[in-house]
Order: structure tokens, then C-alpha cells, then sequence
């Protein structure tokens, strides 16, 4: 059974003739700052901008859900 690498979330993006647009230009700044604070930064492998959305890669599956239980936490708290 392969366990999921990847986690889309939603994210104030667009993307214009494959050029992504920040549509808050804090939003990149809180989010990546967050993810220092909680150790996530070194367990990220890489990300794709999408429209209203970024796809978040992780080294491990184990990482991809702690990512996303932790962000669900704070995206209940409205804190990005």
C-alpha cells in the first residue's frame, strides 16, 4: 500500500500564464515562517503552485500526515 507524499492545501495563488500571483502578499511569508517554527521546513521536499492551492511534497508519508494534522489545527485558529 503506497502512503500519500503529498498534501494540497488552499492558498490566495493564481497562477497567470504559468506565473504565480500572490493574491496576499503576507500569506507566503506567515505560512513559510510557520512551517520553520514547527520543524516542518527540513521534511519538505518541494512544492507546486496551483490555482488557489499548493501542493506540499514531503520526504515520508509519516511527515505528510503530521504536516496536515498540525495544519488543520491552525487553519481552525485562522492564523494564515
Amino acid at each position: 500500500m503506497t502512503k500519500k507524499k503529498t498534501i494540497r492545501i488552499d492558498a490566495p495563488i493564481l497562477l497567470v500564464e504559468g506565473t504565480p500571483i500572490w493574491m496576499d502578499k503576507n500569506w507566503p511569508m506567515k505560512f513559510f515562517d510557520w512551517l520553520d517554527k514547527n520543524g516542518f521546513r527540513k521534511k519538505l521536499s518541494g512544492f507546486t503552485h496551483m490555482n488557489n492551492k499548493l501542493k506540499l511534497s514531503f520526504i515520508d508519508s509519516k511527515s505528510a500526515t503530521m504536516f496536515g494534522l498540525k495544519y488543520d489545527r491552525e487553519k481552525e485558529k485562522k492564523i494564515f
